[in-house]
């Protein structure tokens, strides 16, 4: 029996071992091009279940009481701290001045949930942007109508007249639909151009904000997608719901073959938008929206280079802002430059898109 229990203690240490491997390696993952190893991406996107994997075998030495096995994990989680940190932030809310600071929303709108604006049905979006109080909106996936019948920009402007400012860059059209991304401002924007990347239906774009005298560099983001369909994330919700092995084989192929092609792209788009960040003239740099990718990501790493990601220094928890089909992501961002000072960066759980707004106040130093 005592043999037993020896052996079945050595396959425990020798699965913990192997478990702070893999969490030192996704936890650095960031830092390998998804051109040189595509392993280190998808180790980065499962972050948080290796995490939670390696708390298991804390837990289950504190409950044995082997304490020489618990500093395995615990020194896993010591040398993982940076990257923990950046995942799942733990801030307190703190007072501001709102005199003193800007508040920046982000929110990928899903096309206004494909609904029309009017007197008698308002669309819930467009309410909540209004209600907001933000000062400058930066949106993905704006989408409006050419005809009168459907929502059109013309009713969005209008019913986001506290917007004076406003610059929106149309990227594709479906139907009678264009598709785009938009930044809304209560301060003047000087001058918009589109960051010059191949993309068929995604983008980025930079402007020139006057922020009373000061010169803010924006970068409005909505990076490649998964391109994953309906279908497809149906049967992904299926598998979560079911950890059926059949249905992970189903899953492998064409789940494979999209993400692989979609990490490859978002890094070129990411050393695209980072070089814009690099020769940023302005007196503050403020990088915004959709990345498509997880904090721990060589495309979210690229892009942030020397700017603070808002979240991470003022946010608490995992901040979830994608919410379908079980991907609880963090996919949503606001960076800025490190003259700037973050607070209370945060997640509203408003489901009118597959996106939750995320927004922060900014204080210029």
């Amino acid at each position: 029996m005592r043999t037993l229990r020896l052996l079945l203690q050595s396959l425990f240490v020798v699965a913990n071992i192997a478990a702070v491997a893999l969490l030192i390696a996704s936890a650095y993952s960031d830092r390998v091009s998804p051109e040189k190893g595509l392993l280190f991406s998808y180790l980065g996107l499962a972050f948080p279940l290796i995490c939670a994997g390696n708390l298991c075998f804390v837990v289950y030495w504190v409950f044995w009481r082997k304490w020489k096995f618990l500093l395995i994990g615990l020194g896993a989680f010591l040398v993982c701290l940076g990257p923990i940190r950046h995942y799942f932030p733990l801030h307190a809310s703190k007072k501001v001045d709102r005199e003193k600071v800007l508040k920046v929303l982000t929110y990928n709108v899903m096309a206004f949930g494909y609904r029309n604006h009017t007197k008698d049905s308002p669309n819930p979006i467009i309410q909540y942007i209004a209600e907001s109080g933000a000062d400058i909106v930066c949106l993905q996936e704006y989408a409006v109508a050419r005809s009168g019948k459907h929502l059109t920009s013309s009713k969005v402007f209008k019913a986001l007249d506290m917007y004076p400012y406003r610059s929106v860059f149309y990227l594709n059209a479906r139907g009678a639909r264009r598709l785009g991304i938009a930044v809304l401002s209560k301060y003047p924007i000087s001058r918009s151009r589109r960051v010059d990347y191949e993309s068929t239906s995604n983008g980025s774009t930079v402007h020139e904000l006057d922020i009373e005298g000061k010169k803010l560099t924006l970068i409005n983001n909505h990076l490649e997608s998964f391109k994953l369909t309906m279908e497809d994330r149906t049967r992904y919700a299926t598998y979560i719901k079911s950890l059926d092995s059949e249905g992970l084989n189903d899953l492998r192929g064409d789940f494979g073959r999209k993400l692989s092609t979609a990490f490859r792209i978002r890094a070129k788009q990411a050393e695209a938008v980072a070089r814009e960040v690099e020769n940023a003239k302005g007196d503050y740099v403020l990088v915004c929206g959709d990345f498509n990718d997880t904090p721990i990501s060589y495309a979210h790493r690229t892009i942030q280079g020397d700017l603070v990601d808002a979240f991470a220094e003022s946010g608490r928890g995992m901040g979830v802002t994608y919410n379908q089909n079980f991907f609880w992501f963090r996919i949503d961002n606001i960076l800025h430059s490190p003259n700037m000072t973050a607070f209370n960066c945060s997640v509203d759980k408003v489901s009118y898109s597959d996106h939750y707004p995320l927004w922060c106040y900014l204080r210029l130093e």
